[in-house]
């Protein structure tokens, strides 16, 4: 299954390294956990889910099916005027968010020149 990661993550060189829990992880070691971890569990207790719940259980559906192509699927909306046809795909993904204050704020050139003449009044 495909994680999808932000574009902060998404850039991530290999050797690149993020610190966690105080601890200093390269980026290829989490990316390779997080892939890892989530490639048979978690499709596996969908379908197990699924089978529970019986949605689905009459069709022989291979579990990736619902992370990589999706499953066809008809969606009826209230207020609309029928049934949308689609697919139903389950995206998991990973972000970093970085903190407001850390964030780099641009500024331009001019800004200095602006601060001086307000300055001078």
């Amino acid at each position: 299954m495909p994680l999808n990661y932000n574009r902060y993550l998404e850039t991530l060189n290999e050797d690149d390294v993020l610190e966690i829990f105080n601890q200093l992880v390269k980026s290829k070691d989490l990316k390779f956990a997080l892939e890892d971890s989530f490639e048979e569990p978690i499709q596996q207790k969908l379908i197990d889910h699924l089978k529970y719940r019986e949605i689905g259980n009459k069709m022989k559906i291979k579990r990736d099916v619902w992370f990589n192509e999706g499953v066809d699927c008809k969606m009826l909306k209230a207020g609309t005027n029928g049934w949308q046809k689609g697919k139903l795909k389950i995206k998991v993904s990973v972000e970093f968010i970085p903190d407001e204050s850390e964030t780099p704020v641009y500024q331009s050139p001019l800004d200095e020149i602006y601060r001086e003449i307000q300055g001078l009044q």
